[in-house]
């Protein structure tokens, strides 16, 4: 599964923080251009819905570079979330199963199968309607 990786977020340090420990991004990174839209009441309600909890700016800049993260459809939201616990459950265990050592290796692999699996019902609930 491929993991949403954004380059573009707002969680970046800012080129224009005056604490000088601070990590400043390269010259190629700092964002210095500035794009103005204007929107009508029904576009502006449409990004509103959209965005969920990013800035209006993040998400259309996301949009923009089509980088948006996934969308689950309503229906598929509880199972998404069970989806998720389980896999974090799946995850602790096969951190214990890695710590035991070899004696532990072939059920290993089979957790990695597991999560294989699992991602592929994952990708498969923000397509499925019903």
């Amino acid at each position: 599964m491929e993991k949403f990786n954004n380059m573009f977020d707002d969680e970046f340090p800012s080129s224009f923080s005056d604490d000088p420990k601070a990590k400043k991004l390269p010259p190629n990174r700092i964002r210095k251009h500035t794009v103005t839209v204007r929107l009508n009441d029904f576009e502006l309600k449409q990004v509103n819905d959209s965005r969920n909890q990013l800035s209006k700016s993040c998400w259309l800049r996301s949009s923009a570079l089509q980088q948006l993260p996934p969308t689950v459809p309503e229906p598929n939201k509880e199972a998404w979330n069970q989806l998720t616990a389980s896999l974090q459950k799946l995850n602790d265990l096969t951190s214990y199963l890695n710590r035991r050592g070899t004696d532990a290796q072939p059920l290993s692999q089979e957790m990695n199968a597991l999560k294989v699996k699992l991602s592929h019902v994952r990708d498969a609930l923000m397509t499925l309607e019903k």
